[in-house]
């Protein structure tokens, strides 16, 4: 079957609503990405290592509660827990809006961070649920996709509404934010019927026993192992770098307006929107670890250039800042299809929840360990090389990414 006729058998199945709320979600979570740091320093006066602090909070609030997750995600489904999950994380943005000291910051903080625990993973198992294994790829592909144009549409909106000197511009965005949760809350409980636990995991429910080779089986896998290893060294210098630094990066480090944000969100939304098709064709029948090395080098070549950004005038620095983002969403575009189709090519059923949820767990580790570096280095004036470092750490972990190969079958490798 072709790629077109793939994403048309796709949409034309339950995922269609799963992949709807999350555009609509998306658009508004664009509206506030990777806007925390600069709303607490800059809007509510917290200092910028403090605020960048509050992000690495978050991440080890969804590092204890993800191995959670995994467990309830596999014994009652993936449904259930996303509908939990998505009312916490809307209750959290919500009350950022009002936050104005460091307690609160750090309290509503670990709200959101419980929310957001309970959606990645499952919501990567349901999509693995929803729709046959030989299509996942395209799945994944179509709903990052589909979640980079809200997250790009709702920058676009942000970036034309927020004032640093208007604190209440802030307070609308997260309060709109918090509104769009509904969207993703009504796709995920109109699929009724879909996202209940595994046959597996439903007698061992039914025991009232945690399945004997739960997480230890998936703690025992080497595969998974390598996986989350590579994964956590590439999302702290890709993604985890990219929420907690940029921002402030763009508007401190190279004292570009704020407006630039926005802009930068619009420009990586657009090269995904236009490039994921037509790098998913490119995909077809390859390595997955090889794709996964791809990625590590695209990245670390986007981090590069940006670090030449603070050096040279602003209009030429601007056009560089574009030319970086164009970079960094192409190795989106092949990350995003290729991580989590492994991840569950590897995993059985009865423990797709863990598996997912371990990946999960690289995500929070990132956001963790990024804005440690970010703050320290950017609040201390050291923009060029925070991302000179991340850049580095990127095409290591592509190259750790290699290793990886001997331990999958070619089926898993996606060969």
């Amino acid at each position: 079957m072709s790629t077109l006729g793939e994403i048309r058998t796709v949409l034309r199945g339950p995922f269609r609503i799963l992949a709807a709320g999350r555009f609509l979600n998306a658009i508004g979570n664009g509206m506030t990405l990777s806007l925390l740091v600069v709303y607490l320093s800059q809007v509510r006066e917290i200092p910028i290592l403090t605020a960048s602090l509050v992000l690495a909070w978050m991440a080890v609030v969804g590092l204890a509660a993800t191995p959670m997750i995994g467990t309830f995600t596999d014994r009652f489904g993936p449904r259930p827990v996303l509908l939990i999950a998505i009312g916490l994380e809307a209750l959290g943005v919500a009350l950022l809006s009002q936050v104005t000291n460091v307690p609160a910051a750090f309290a509503v903080a670990s709200l959101m961070s419980l929310g957001a625990a309970g959606i990645w993973g499952p919501d990567s198992t349901f999509t693995a649920r929803l729709v046959p294994e030989e299509m996942r790829t395209t799945a994944f592909a179509l709903g990052f996709m589909l979640l980079n144009l809200g997250l790009g549409l709702g920058g676009l909106i942000g970036a034309l509404i927020i004032d640093i000197a208007r604190p209440e511009t802030f307070v609308l965005l997260y309060l709109v934010d918090a509104a769009t949760f509904g969207f993703s809350f009504i796709a995920v409980l109109a699929l009724r019927g879909h996202g209940g636990p595994s046959p597996a995991a439903t007698a061992d429910a039914q025991r009232s026993e945690d399945p004997p080779d739960g997480w230890a089986a998936a703690v025992a896998d080497g595969r998974l192992r390598r996986l989350v290893a590579v994964s956590l060294l590439l999302l702290v210098c890709g993604y985890g770098s990219v929420e907690a630094g940029l921002a402030i990066f763009i508007t401190d480090t190279a004292e570009l307006p704020e407006s630039a944000i926005g802009l930068v969100w619009l420009t990586n939304t657009l090269t995904i929107v236009v490039g994921q098709i037509l790098v998913l064709r490119l995909l077809r029948g390859r390595s997955r670890t090889r794709l996964i090395g791809v990625v590590g080098l695209l990245w670390g070549v986007s981090w590069l250039i940006l670090a030449a950004v603070p050096e040279i005038p602003r209009m030429p620095a601007f056009i560089l800042l574009l030319g970086s983002t164009v970079i960094f969403a192409l190795g989106e575009t092949v990350w995003s299809p290729t991580a989590p189709a492994l991840v569950n090519a590897i995993a059985p059923d009865h423990l797709r929840g863990r598996y997912n949820s371990a990946q999960s767990l690289t995500w929070n580790l990132g956001a963790m360990g990024a804005p440690l570096a970010s703050g320290a280095l950017i609040g201390a004036g050291r923009g060029a090389l925070w991302a000179l470092l991340v850049g580095v750490g990127c095409v290591l972990a592509g190259l750790y990414a290699q290793t990886l190969r001997h331990m999958l079958s070619r089926s898993e490798d996606g060969q």
